[in-house]
Parts: structure tokens; C-alpha cells; sequence
């Protein structure tokens, strides 16, 4: 019998964020703050709906996962939701990318206030 290490929720959300940082290095933009688990794509760092799908290209390939259902973290209503953090969108890779059922996965830790 194997073993697998399946990523924890903490390191899908760093691996994200490394992503994140990579993605925005050459943008002319101006961080208050690093990026974080509170960060919102949209409003601090100036994504729009191309810059998503570059996001989902660059997850799929940093992941290797394909034909993850992106729409229910991206979409609401017929158009992009107006805000995502980085924390929703890591929760819903951690979530999407369980090899058990979803409901034997340890939920994200909750947002810090």
C-alpha cells in the first residue's frame, strides 16, 4: 500500500500566492500590501476577465489539474463574480482537488478578522 502526501490547505494557498506573485511582477501596479490570503484579485490587484483566464491556465498547470468546474468560484449570475480573495479561491482548489469525498475534507480554516 502507497501513501500519497495530498497537499494541505496551506500550501495550496502559498502556491498560490507564489503564483499570484509571479503573475503580477511585471504589472505596473503598487502594493500596499504582499499578497495574501485577504488579498481580492479585483480590487487590489486590478484583475479583469482575461487576467482570470490566465490565472486558470497558470493553476492548471501549476496544479496539474484540468476541467475544474472554475465556474462556481468565478461565475454568479451569468458574469464574473465582482470579488474573489486569494483564501476562496485556494479553498476551492483545496476542495475541487480532493481524491475522497468532499465531505471527509478538512474545511478551510476560517477568514482571520
Amino acid at each position: 500500500m502507497t501513501t500519497t502526501n495530498l497537499p494541505t490547505f496551506q500550501s495550496m494557498q502559498q502556491q498560490l500566492i507564489a503564483l499570484l506573485n509571479d503573475m503580477i511582477q511585471e504589472w505596473d501596479i503598487e502594493l500596499l500590501d504582499p499578497i495574501s490570503a485577504e488579498t481580492l484579485l479585483i480590487e487590489d490587484l486590478g484583475f479583469e476577465s482575461v487576467d482570470l483566464m490566465q490565472l486558470i491556465v497558470a493553476i492548471e498547470q501549476t496544479f496539474g489539474v484540468r476541467g475544474l468546474p472554475y465556474e462556481q468560484v468565478l461565475m454568479q449570475d451569468g458574469g464574473y463574480v465582482t470579488e474573489i480573495t486569494v483564501r476562496q479561491l485556494a479553498d476551492f482548489l483545496y476542495q475541487s482537488t480532493a481524491p475522497q469525498p468532499m465531505e471527509q475534507r478538512d474545511p478551510a480554516p476560517p477568514a482571520t478578522q
